[in-house]
């Protein structure tokens, strides 16, 4: 499965300690160098993790005229859709709401940090759904109380 990431999901599970489960899963992950950047330039969480996991690949976007037709996006949201088409992506990680509707408008395929959290809690790699969910709010990660109990709920 070839799979392409946006920043957050990759800061997200990098501050749970969950970062490999990516790489068990996916084996590999592409990002644009807009995101290496937006992850690796401070000391963001994941910083360190991203910059030598020799398992997420920085890949040239090809094609930087399409960066424009995305204004609403940041640059890192912008190369992540266009890596993604441009590499046939399965799979796009990514959980700003405006990036996956732009995604999706592209035929992209999303999947949210929230979602691969719930997937990954189904196949067993995530133990207790709701000390991470509790540990990723402590960390920055917004979420209503709803999404939250509908999260636990399924």
């Amino acid at each position: 499965m070839k799979v392409t990431s946006d920043s957050s999901p990759l800061i997200f599970l990098s501050a749970l300690e969950l970062l490999d489960i990516l790489r068990i899963e996916f084996g590999e992950v592409l990002i644009p160098e807009a995101v290496y950047q937006e992850v690796t330039a401070n000391d963001l969480k994941g910083s360190d993790e991203v910059k030598y996991a020799d398992w997420i690949k920085v890949v040239p976007i090809e094609n930087t005229e399409s960066l424009f037709l995305l204004p609403s996006l940041d640059v890192g949201e912008r190369e992540a859709i266009i890596l993604a088409s441009e590499q046939n992506a399965d799979l796009l990680l990514v959980d700003d709401l405006a990036g996956r509707r732009a995604a999706m408008m592209y035929e992209i395929n999303v999947m949210g940090t929230l979602g691969f959290l719930k997937v990954m809690h189904r196949k067993g790699r995530v133990e207790n759904l709701s000390d991470v969910l509790d540990e990723l709010i402590e960390h920055g990660f917004r979420m209503d109380a709803n999404l939250y109990r509908k999260i636990l709920e399924d």
